[in-house]
């Protein structure tokens, strides 16, 4: 439960801090983008599902390379939305977009790697 519970919040600060970076940006007229609440939402589903397959195969002998896919993974799911929102949805307001979108992967990036540590610490390596 514990873990369930770290996991949650290192996913509820991000939103927030995406949250108030995107008002930001939207209500000071920087980067209008309509769109930024997609990108959030995108990247709650991405990292929660990354954040349980990292919970369950805590500690075991293959966790980093675990890791390591993930993160290629991760990268090209990211870039994947980025193009496909580009062909597919808004081409005038694209750069507003991914300017926002990559700020908030960022942000779940940094929050993400705070989890890993906490699993790290808590689940030793076991060196044979």
């Amino acid at each position: 439960m514990n873990h369930l519970l770290r996991n949650l919040l290192h996913i509820v600060v991000p939103v927030v801090l995406c949250t108030l970076l995107s008002l930001i940006l939207n209500r000071n007229g920087l980067l209008v983008s309509s769109n930024w609440l997609y990108g959030v939402l995108f990247l709650v589903l991405l990292t929660f599902t990354l954040n349980l397959v990292y919970t369950a195969k805590a500690g075991t002998k293959d966790y980093t390379q675990l890791l390591l896919g993930a993160i290629v993974i991760k990268l090209l799911v990211v870039l994947s939305a980025i193009v496909t929102y580009s062909f597919f949805l808004a081409k005038p307001l694209f750069f507003n977009f991914a300017i926002q979108f990559t700020a908030h992967f960022i942000l779940f990036t940094i929050f993400e790697i705070r989890y890993l540590l906490f699993l790290i610490k808590i689940h030793p390596f076991k060196h044979t």
